[in-house]
């Protein structure tokens, strides 16, 4: 089973991503992008690093793009070349963010509203390897 870091304020969304990953991945949730760097350095000390990310970028106070930023700042780091996939969850009104996600290292994104369909080949294209 994969293992999946689910970054969004939305508790429905987050929801919604766990009860669709359920039978192919073990899931963390984070509600803000402080409890995500938390989950994060935590599965990176229990040498449990996750597999992926799927992060909204519009949360409130801090971006997802700061997450984003702090995630591969440390895979550089670590000297990991190639560092787990992340997925940016967005709406069509953030295209600001959308673009800068990228230059930050987003791997893919997935628009509002989220289908099992889509959200399932993403997450399959990236970890199908694991």
């Amino acid at each position: 089973m994969w293992n999946i870091l689910v970054v969004d304020d939305n508790f429905l969304n987050r929801k919604l991503i766990l009860e669709i990953l359920k039978n192919k991945a073990v899931c963390d949730s984070a509600a803000s992008v402080q409890e995500a760097i938390e989950a994060y350095k935590l599965s990176c000390q229990q040498n449990k690093p996750y597999d992926m990310v799927l992060l909204d970028i519009a949360m409130p106070e801090v971006s997802g793009i700061e997450f984003l930023k702090y995630v591969r700042e440390d895979e550089r780091k670590k000297g990991i070349l190639l560092g787990k996939g992340v997925l940016i969850i967005m709406v069509t009104a953030y295209k600001e963010h959308f673009l800068k996600s990228f230059d930050f290292g987003c791997d893919d994104y997935i628009l509002k509203p989220i289908t099992s369909d889509v959200l399932m080949t993403k997450v399959e294209k990236y970890l199908s390897g694991k």
